[in-house]
């Protein structure tokens, strides 16, 4: 397993009350754990455990990058922040446009879904943007309801964001 969607894919193998065996890594230690699964409380079939799994990697980049995260609340900034990294790296990410962007990004490149698009549209909106990159699925039809003349474009993963920018007429 790679991603946190893994994991829940794994888990939802199960019946709630069932357990599942992982294996975590520290570091370079890994040893296996068995974990029970009780059923969530928004969806009684459906297994879950009490852990919340998050992402780490250590990836070097031939740029200092230094990202301002005050005013940031959460992990929706990853896509945007992403984004620029390549504007960064490459140029001409953009190709001219007034890019908004939101989505969680995984490390194999997922965007995942995100809270509060619909203030999110608004700000982008107010700020000019050509277009606002969301996650595909109802993060984009939500965008849509309240995106007036604002392009909206979703994705499902980060290659899909660049590709999207890179061909501007495309419909998304």
């Amino acid at each position: 397993m790679q991603t946190p969607d893994d994991l829940r894919r794994l888990i939802a193998t199960r019946k709630p009350g069932q357990p599942v065996r992982l294996r975590v890594r520290s570091g370079s230690n890994v040893r296996e754990i068995v974990v029970g699964t009780v059923a969530s409380p928004d969806e009684k079939d459906r297994p879950i455990v009490g852990i919340q799994v998050e992402q780490s990697a250590d990836i070097k980049l031939p740029i200092d990058v230094e990202i301002d995260l005050a005013g940031v609340g959460g992990p929706s900034a990853g896509l945007a922040f992403a984004l620029d990294i390549v504007q960064e790296l490459r140029g001409k990410v953009d190709r001219g446009l007034k890019v908004a962007a939101t989505g969680e990004i995984e490390l194999d490149g997922d965007v995942l879904p995100i809270g509060g698009v619909k203030q999110k549209v608004i700000g982008a909106r107010r700020a000019g943007a050509d277009v606002f990159l969301v996650p595909a699925g109802e993060n984009a039809e939500e965008a849509r309801r309240h995106a007036g003349d604002l392009r909206i474009i979703a994705v499902e993963n980060f290659r899909q964001a660049l590709q999207a920018l890179a061909t501007p007429g495309r419909k998304a």
